[in-house]
């Protein structure tokens, strides 16, 4: 199989796993959406019979409604995000947020975090402007530099990442503090350096003596083909 027909069945691939999610997450708000009624009917059902008898049950029952009802809202703006991110490789370039990537994509990777003990912030810049470029190259990459930052780190660190715009490029700023790995003077990973290339992209790893280490993707918005 030559380079060019590996390259369109990844693409194909890619898409049809994107269609997948989209499906999905769209059943499932259905779903939730359903479970919502049915919450909201039972609590309608003890405000209008009450359980005058027994207050502690009447108690308990709402508190049960009140936490079904959060956890169906959490799960909803998962969703929603779920979706977008599975609508971003339908085109191959498009013009989108970097910060909606990295809000999206973070809601997923959370948990990776939470499972290692590091404490993740996001401080992403106000007012940027959309960018023109491979939206589900960036997530790919995205996701990358984020797993690699948290394998620098160790528990009870901390990774703030950051995003500020520079004319027509958007940085991304995974900042990393406490107590951390030998940083490498580049990614490791020589797939990670040929998607930044084709972003058109660059990298830049800085590391002090005070603990910190600032790695730098910049991301530019490339000329819209007619």
């Amino acid at each position: 199989m030559d380079a060019v027909t590996e390259n369109n069945l990844r693409q194909e691939q890619v898409e049809s796993f994107g269609r997948l999610m989209a499906g999905f997450s769209h059943d499932l708000k259905n779903h939730l959406g359903i479970i919502r009624e049915s919450n909201g009917l039972m609590s309608d059902l003890i405000e209008m019979h009450g359980f005058d008898e027994n207050e502690l049950l009447a108690e308990r029952l709402n508190k049960a409604i009140s936490s079904i009802e959060s956890r169906v809202i959490i799960a909803a703006d998962m969703l929603h995000h779920l979706s977008r991110f599975a609508h971003r490789p339908d085109t191959p370039c498009s013009s989108f947020l970097v910060n909606d990537i990295i809000i999206e994509e973070h809601t997923f990777l959370e948990r990776f975090s939470r499972l290692q003990q590091i404490n993740v912030t996001l401080e992403l810049g106000e007012g940027l402007n959309s960018i023109y470029n491979d939206p589900a190259l960036l997530q790919h990459v995205f996701y990358r530099m984020y797993i690699l930052s948290l394998e620098q780190l160790s528990s009870g660190n901390n990774l703030v990442i950051t995003t500020r715009q520079n004319q027509k490029t958007t940085e991304i700023i995974f900042r990393l503090t406490g107590n951390i790995h030998p940083t490498p003077k580049e990614l490791p990973e020589k797939n990670i350096q040929t998607a930044i290339k084709k972003l058109e992209g660059s990298l830049e790893i800085v590391g002090d003596d005070n603990d910190q280490t600032d790695i730098t993707l910049t991301v530019p918005s490339l000329l819209v083909e007619y």
